[in-house]
């Protein structure tokens, strides 16, 4: 996993950046086009990888990106509700601001992120809101928390286990008396939860 904290700056500033041209000394810069193009998903198949499902999810926002410091063909990350990247699947050490940035001019963090090359420099990225945790549990990258008839059971990494997550079972709750509760570490002590009622 990696992380990064971005330095904010808009897409014309970074666009400028790139090109090695000074904001200051671009007039024009001000008329230059901003912000994502919005991008037909039928067109291009975004599809988790790795650590997520398989298939494809339903995407909150696409925008298309000119990303030319990006190598290889893929990007997964999240950003957490600081505004943190975080990487989790990427071929090199590109900086993803210029992919977060896009999107975040339509949806704020968090979210988890997929970016495909598609042509060149551009890139297809699409974004799904989830919900984000501090947890603070030492061992393991998954849990399930349920709450079925009374009975509470909670399993780390799939195994039964006696942690005591109250957090998770204060989600659960609002889903009603009984719950599941599923997180996924993403750094640390933060974690990706989703609760639903049974």
């Amino acid at each position: 996993m990696g992380l990064f904290r971005r330095r904010h700056e808009t897409l014309n500033e970074q666009l400028l950046r790139e090109a090695g041209l000074d904001p200051a000394q671009a007039p024009a810069a001000a008329a230059a086009p901003s912000g994502p193009t919005p991008f037909p998903v039928g067109d291009i198949h975004l599809g988790w990888r790795g650590r997520v499902p398989s298939g494809p999810p339903s995407w909150d926002v696409v925008v298309t990106v000119n990303a030319p410091a990006l190598a290889g063909t893929e990007v997964v990350f999240t950003t957490l509700p600081n505004g943190d990247v975080i990487v989790d699947q990427e071929e090199g050490d590109g900086d993803l601001s210029s992919l977060a940035d896009a999107l975040e001019q339509k949806l704020g963090p968090p979210y988890k992120a997929l970016g495909a090359r598609h042509a060149d420099d551009l890139w297809v990225v699409g974004a799904k809101r989830i919900q984000v945790a501090e947890i603070a549990l030492a061992d393991g990258d998954t849990i399930e928390l349920t709450r079925n008839d009374g009975v509470r059971e909670v399993r780390v990494d799939g195994e039964t286990s006696n942690a005591q997550v109250p957090e998770l079972e204060q989600l659960g709750e609002q889903e009603g008396p009984d719950y599941c509760v599923e997180a996924e570490r993403i750094d640390g002590d933060f974690w990706e939860v989703e609760a639903s009622a049974l």
